[in-house]
């Protein structure tokens, strides 16, 4: 009789790991955010949910992604998808020739970096900005660069957002 329950109890066991990793591996991911550059939208040591579920991604989402250049994942707001035309200048940021409706602040930009000259996003890139412009390493620097949609990870909710979206609230 021992043995049929400890049997059960691995099967279960086993059957809860593999529930949770397909769904970590391929829907749902915790994730810890790791420095400031996402403030106030989120904090250092914040934990949030990643939403793997493949999607088109658009301005002004947050999206986790993997950078070759920094050896890391980074977390950062779109503020220009493929096809869009890019450029800071005088610390602001032009999306297409216009301000920018993610980041529409005059002056708050003062490093363009690789953004100081009009920069065209092609099929597949993203430009991405992380909230607190001051601190965050985004694809004005070259070691972050424009993000290529393969590279994306998915699209970041902070833990309460998630409940309310996976409950439809």
């Amino acid at each position: 009789m021992e043995k049929k329950s400890i049997r059960r109890w691995a099967f279960a066991s086993f059957f809860v790991f593999f529930i949770a990793f397909y769904c970590s591996r391929h829907w749902f991911q915790l994730l810890l955010i790791q420095g400031d550059s996402m403030q106030p939208a989120y904090r250092h040591l914040q934990l949030v949910v990643l939403d793997k579920r493949g999607r088109e991604y658009t301005y002004g989402d947050v999206v986790a992604f993997g950078c070759s250049g920094l050896h890391a994942v980074l977390v950062k707001r779109i503020a220009a998808v493929p096809g869009d035309s890019v450029q800071i200048r005088d610390g602001t940021l032009f999306v297409n020739h216009r301000k920018s409706r993610i980041y529409p602040e005059e002056g708050v930009f003062s490093y363009a970096g690789e953004a100081s000259a009009e920069i065209v996003l092609s099929g597949r890139e993203y430009f991405v900005i992380g909230d607190n412009v001051g601190v965050s390493r985004d694809s004005r620097y070259e070691e972050v660069g424009l993000v290529e949609g393969h590279c994306i990870l998915g699209y970041v909710l902070n833990v309460g957002e998630c409940f309310r979206k996976v409950l439809n609230c």
